[in-house]
């Protein structure tokens, strides 16, 4: 466990030096369980980014920017009344352990000054964030825990908060700590995990490592590692990556930083915003699945309905049979073989014994009307079905590099499409949310990463002269260099890796992107998605760098 109560004393003190007196502007709800808080300090404003997920539970300051989506839940509108325009007057961990609590001054109401505190209890999938007032009483909680799920604590509005207790040594008290090493002279990991809060088997493995490579008494060691000033460290060991606020990994490849909310930041960049969209997009994710399996299904059925659609002359031949035979064949067989010029070859014929020769070849000739008028009907259903599996895949791609925002947008899309039922909402709809980049020369490239975005850059903002690019032959993103003159290599290369990596070759070497002026570029009428023709493209061929996306300059639109 690297975020023990340690790790988190120290980020607590971190965070009481970046935010103390702070005045909190705005509290964002991103996804279900992460919230963002804009904190103004003296010349600078921060962002403290608080998650409950129960896999990645986390609280630190944040520079990397956040789509913030405008449908917040109830307990953030519970936060904001309480807290907005507030000021923070400290922040630290609680009782060693992993709790963080924020104090905070704000008016209430009727205009009087009042106290409340936030505690976070960053305690895996019993993480949560509670607000209490001055007397200690909850306000309202993430999460709740009414008397009867559990006999210790009730987390229920009106309830008096109280601290999860473990019956663990507090490392302050020095004396229960050095009684606690007198009477374990031969100490193991799991010892000190067990009675010394704070301590996680990480940082006990790094104690007993000291002790047995020096002549420290236990208690001068567990002082100098309390009192160590912290380095944050990030390290890599072959596909798994730890992180802890001391450098406790000898021997592997690592990386310090300056502050621990920069670790975490760069810890959680990449699996916290997978983790926010899977939130958000669960049921977007699940509906575009089920809908393509039910196409695919579909389109097998009309297969085999189009193969026997194509079949349909062997019933007229069979009917013609039948009544070229008809004085050969005795009322009430079941079956008749005769020979047939237009096959070459003997065919085998089935009869209903209750009806004559000319009923059983009329039977015969209905089923071949049937199904030779079918066959456009079954063509069409086929070209559609086919039509809805593109667009469906076109989505599942498009999903997999959306931003909150974007999936907002891709959700936009099919109630537009009548695909998912319409909600009663009075929010205006918005531009929709594209990306803009300047690269390295000062063009603007901008980057449509759903069928939204796509088809407002290429077909409405974008100039006839302007260039256009896309990965040849996958779905992928439609992207813009807003230029009408021909473009640089550097601009060319930029644009290219751009659409390379919002595309489904991402992950492809030496990956064909197609571009052309956007004149060249046309819808395909009568198809839903940002599907299109085009001309006159010539191609590129790149490898995509991901990475290099985050270090581009970004444009605020």
């Amino acid at each position: 466990m690297s975020m023990d109560g340690r790790f988190i004393f120290n980020l607590g003190k971190e965070l009481d030096q970046e935010l103390k007196s702070g005045r909190i502007q705005k509290i964002y709800q991103l996804s279900k369980t992460d919230f963002l808080f804009i904190v103004r300090t003296p010349g600078k404003t921060r962002q403290l980014y608080i998650s409950l997920s129960t896999s990645l539970t986390r609280i630190h300051l944040t520079e990397l920017e956040y789509d913030k989506p405008d449908n917040p839940g109830g307990f953030c509108m519970l936060l904001r009344k309480y807290l907005e325009g507030g000021f923070i007057t400290d922040i630290g961990s609680v009782n060693n352990d992993r709790i963080v609590g924020l104090g905070i001054e704000n008016h209430n109401d009727i205009g009087d000054l009042v106290e409340y505190k936030v505690y976070m209890e960053i305690l895996g999938r019993y993480a949560n964030l509670i607000l209490v007032d001055a007397q200690n009483k909850i306000i309202d909680a993430y999460k709740h825990v009414s008397p009867f799920e559990d006999k210790d604590r009730t987390i229920e509005r009106g309830a008096t908060y109280q601290l999860p207790e473990d019956g663990k040594l507090n490392p302050d008290d020095i004396n229960a700590i050095n009684n606690f090493f007198e009477n374990h002279k031969e100490l193991v990991s799991k010892d000190l995990v067990r009675n010394i809060r704070g301590f996680s088997p990480l940082l006990a493995d790094h104690f007993l490592e000291i002790a047995k490579n020096t002549d420290f008494h236990p208690l001068d060691l567990f002082t100098m590692l309390m009192n160590q000033t912290p380095k944050p460290t990030l390290a890599h060991d072959n596909d798994k990556t730890q992180f802890y606020y001391l450098d406790v990994f000898p021997n592997l490849d690592k990386i310090n930083f300056d502050s621990i909310s920069k670790l975490l930041d760069a810890y959680f960049s990449v699996a916290g915003r997978l983790e926010r969209n899977r939130q958000i997009s669960k049921h977007l994710i699940q509906f575009v699945k089920r809908e393509l399996d039910r196409n695919k299904n579909k389109l097998e059925k009309l297969a085999n309905d189009l193969d026997r659609a194509n079949k349909a002359d062997i019933y007229r031949i069979k009917g013609n049979i039948i009544l070229e035979h008809q004085n050969d064949i005795s009322k009430g067989s079941s079956e008749y073989t005769a020979f047939s010029y237009e096959t070459n070859m003997d065919v085998q014929i089935a009869l209903d014994q209750l009806l004559s020769p000319i009923q059983n070849a009329n039977q015969y000739f209905r089923k071949y009307r049937k199904y030779r008028n079918s066959l456009s009907h079954i063509n069409e259903q086929i070209r559609l079905t086919k039509t809805e599996i593109e667009y469906f895949s076109l989505l599942q791609a498009q999903i997999d590099n959306a931003s909150p925002n974007d999936l907002e947008e891709i959700k936009q899309e099919l109630i537009d499409l009548s695909y998912l039922r319409k909600h009663s909402s009075k929010t205006r709809r918005k531009q929709p949310n594209y990306e803009a980049f300047i690269d390295q020369t000062g063009i603007e490239i901008l980057l449509g990463k759903n069928n939204l975005q796509n088809e407002y850059l290429t077909h409405k903002l974008a100039r006839s002269n302007e260039w256009w690019f896309h990965v040849q032959g996958h779905h992928g993103a439609h992207v813009v260099a807003k230029s009408e003159t021909d473009l640089t290599e550097t601009t060319i290369r930029t644009a290219a890796n751009l659409a390379a990596c919002y595309s489904a070759a991402k992950m492809s070497a030496s990956v064909p992107v197609d571009y052309t002026r956007i004149k060249y570029v046309k819808k395909v009428p009568g198809t839903p998605g940002s599907f299109v023709t085009y001309t006159n493209q010539k191609t590129i061929y790149i490898d995509p760098d991901c990475e290099a996306i985050a270090t581009m300059t970004k444009k605020r639109k």
